[in-house]
């Protein structure tokens, strides 16, 4: 059985997240728990009395039952809660953990000056921190049958990255046969730096060094493709950052998913991609889905 943890915006009037409830069959073994995240505070301040907050939290969750009512009516097995937060990423995680969740789905935007600060901080603490595979769902009617991009980083040998490259393409297998869709490999590659004087006094090695390079990256990727049996033809390499290539192969094929990996690193580097998965999310028009290394512990 799949355990699914559905993170509800109120001020959402699509409810992207629990949306994506309808791309899995309800005949599915798949548990769902929706939380509807509330900030009591202002109650609580207005009217020194915890009546209101009851009240306030019984009226919450008269409504989210209500908006999963249609969804139960079909067969989809869900139960619901309405969490009065303190610190709004680590009570996800939190809440992730009790209801021992596979997977966190939760609603992406790309947010207004006013509203970064809250809403980019807490998708910004999931990539890195959650340690359940994070579906960020964006402003989609669905993305069924529509491609999925499954970007890896073929240019480092440590085992640390060559696993998460594996559970990248594994999560996007896996996707695939839910949604239907075809799996597109995307590696981002810098060519190799030389300094001016070395280019200018020989551009025709600077062109076998950038060939060597290509030739090798998509052969990696090539080979870590045809192990999950995607074919050749659905490798791509594109030069330039990360999150710009991705975001935009991602918009030429119009996918629907794009999924990345997250390794945590120590030092002013942070994680590697975390800071090309934060870019992507602020860029992309997909869902993004965000994968770590199975041996990833949250300090949390």
């Amino acid at each position: 059985m799949t355990r699914i943890l559905v993170i509800i915006d109120p001020d959402e009037t699509e409810h992207t997240a629990l949306s994506r409830i309808r791309e899995i069959p309800p005949t599915a073994d798949v548990d769902y728990k929706v939380d509807l995240y509330v900030d009591a505070r202002p109650v609580a301040a207005s009217r020194a009395d915890q009546n209101a907050v009851r009240e306030f939290l019984t009226e919450k969750r008269t409504w989210l039952d209500g908006l999963v009512k249609p969804l139960k009516d079909v067969g989809y097995r869900i139960t619901t809660e309405v969490i009065a937060y303190t610190r709004l990423y680590e009570d996800i995680i939190k809440s992730a953990r009790q209801c021992k969740a596979d997977f966190v789905f939760k609603p992406l935007r790309q947010h207004g000056a006013l509203r970064r600060t809250f809403y980019t901080s807490t998708d910004w603490n999931l990539i890195r921190l959650c340690p359940m595979p994070l579906l960020l769902v964006n402003d989609q009617t669905s993305v069924h049958n529509k491609p999925i991009v499954a970007a890896v980083d073929v240019s480092d040998e440590d085992e640390a990255h060559k696993a998460l490259n594996r559970i990248v393409l594994e999560q996007s297998k896996l996707l695939s046969r839910i949604l239907e869709a075809d799996v597109h490999v995307l590696f981002a590659y810098q060519p190799v730096s030389m300094n001016s004087a070395s280019v200018v006094a020989g551009g025709t090695v600077a062109y076998n060094i950038t060939r060597d390079q290509y030739e090798a990256e998509h052969k990696a990727a090539v080979a870590l493709a045809k192990s999950f049996e995607i074919d050749e033809g659905q490798v791509h390499l594109r030069e330039g950052a990360p999150d710009i290539a991705v975001s935009e192969y991602a918009s030429e094929i119009d996918a629907g998913v794009t999924v990345l990996g997250t390794v945590a690193r120590k030092g002013a580097s942070g994680l590697f991609i975390g800071n090309t998965a934060e870019a992507v999310v602020e860029r992309t028009a997909t869902d993004v889905f965000v994968v770590k290394p199975g041996d990833f512990k949250a300090p949390v």
